[in-house]
């Protein structure tokens, strides 16, 4: 233990790190209190709880199309400047939203948050296949487990402080000056970002069939990262768990969790109470993985880890006080991290330089992108009376805990670290080699 503390202590030493922290920390900020002050501009503009809805899937489907390009773009050219550009970017767009809001408030003013959402909903599918896959050409590999954990902390700490946020700017009752603030943080992101010193990582290996003279197709480079992700078993095994637990778990915490503390007759501070309650658990994992090295030589923990977060989630059925709702969602927040931490850690470990933006960019598109999928079919259960949202948690966590220790059954799995590129140190070379190279 005494080792991993100080190896986070060696982490706040590197400068290029600490930069990296700080301007994810800003974007995620700036990310979260978006999504709820985009969401609040709508309903109190407009009252239109169809049009929230109609935004929501303005920004998924952007998301869910060009995610694989990201990872494509995150492979070919400089992830340090892909993030600075896609923040940029954000900024830009909520600078012209600003100004629309300044213009008039006519009837098509609340239109506008369509297009809004669509370009943020684009520039985030470059944005994250490039943010997680650039840690490994920050810190060296022994270094990546308490890395990742403090990447994922960053992350957490905008669950907690971004509805905070929002409900500050709120107050003011000024749009324009609300989406403004969000604006000068995603610029004061970029001067983290940009001044990024990256290091070597490993040799980059060609996937069968893949020669220089293909670098001039995106759809092809999206293929091979396909086709190299699902011909190695044990990142096929990763990314369906993956999706699967994404459905078990997205669609019935965010749908099912604020329905039924509506039915349960609480609150919207209760829910809110709920949702701060599961950041601050993930990010208790998060310093729970880093002190552990990420699990290095204990990855058989993580089916259990996944278990829990099924039994978890299924005991929000028999949630009745407030109490137990609370150490429900901290030990949901914790076994995510420890589950996903551990996981990323080893797939960016195991994949060759050039291919890891578009794996990381399948696990996005896994994880994230995929998403709404999981929200259509919550919303077709609970629309047609199929189930209550209580029983839509428990059966989503009765299936989420079944899928995880169902990883027992694989060979692939009981070996995974058994991997010569997780087990050995490996080769290094530029990150800016280009996938022809």
């Amino acid at each position: 233990m005494a080792t991993n503390l100080a190896g986070k202590y060696v982490l706040w030493k590197n400068s290029s790190f600490v930069r990296l922290w700080c301007g994810s920390v800003l974007s995620a900020l700036a990310d979260g209190a978006f999504f709820i002050l985009l969401s609040w501009f709508i309903v109190d503009v407009t009252g239109s709880e169809a049009m929230l809805g109609t935004t929501l899937i303005c920004m998924s489907i952007p998301r869910l199309l060009f995610m694989l390009a990201g990872g494509v773009a995150a492979d070919r050219w400089s992830r340090k400047w892909i993030m600075t550009l896609s923040m940029i970017a954000r900024g830009l767009i909520l600078i012209g939203f600003c100004l629309l809001l300044l213009d008039g408030s006519g009837g098509w003013l609340p239109y506008s948050a369509y297009l809004i959402a669509a370009l943020f909903g684009t520039v985030d599918a470059f944005f994250w296949p490039a943010r997680s896959s650039i840690v490994p050409f920050l810190v060296p590999r022994e270094q990546l487990a308490p890395a990742n954990s403090l990447m994922e902390i960053s992350q957490q700490i905008s669950m907690v402080c971004g509805p905070l946020t929002a409900a500050f700017l709120i107050q003011t009752k000024n749009y324009p000056l609300m989406f403004g603030i969000l604006a000068i943080s995603f610029f004061a992101g970029t001067v983290f970002i940009l001044t990024l010193r990256l290091r070597p990582v490993q040799v980059e290996a060609k996937a069968d069939g893949e020669s220089a003279s293909q670098k001039d197709g995106y759809l092809r480079d999206i293929w091979y990262g396909i086709r190299y992700s699902f011909s190695v078993p044990i990142l096929c095994i990763i990314l369906g768990t993956s999706l699967i637990m994404n459905m078990m778990f997205s669609g019935p915490i965010n749908m099912g969790l604020p329905l039924l503390v509506k039915d349960l007759g609480w609150d919207g501070s209760d829910y809110s109470t709920l949702g701060m309650t599961m950041g601050i658990g993930t990010i208790l994992g998060g310093i729970l993985t880093g002190i552990c090295n990420g699990f290095r030589g204990r990855f058989l923990m993580l089916p259990l880890f996944v278990g829990v977060m099924g039994m978890a989630t299924s005991s929000l059925f028999f949630m009745q006080h407030l109490g137990m709702g609370l150490f429900s969602l901290i030990v949901l927040g914790i076994t995510l991290s420890l589950t996903n931490i551990p996981l990323i850690t080893y797939i960016q470990s195991i994949v060759p330089g050039n291919m890891l933006g578009r794996v990381m960019s399948l696990l996005s598109l896994m994880s994230i992108g995929l998403g709404p999928v999981s929200y259509a079919l919550c919303s077709f259960v609970l629309q047609n009376k199929l189930a209550t949202p209580a029983t839509l948690l428990l059966a989503g966590g009765v299936v989420l805990g079944l899928i995880g220790l169902s990883l027992y059954l694989f060979r692939e799995f009981r070996k995974m670290e058994q991997h010569p590129n997780w087990v050995q140190p490996v080769a290094v070379s530029a990150e800016s080699t280009p996938l022809s190279s």
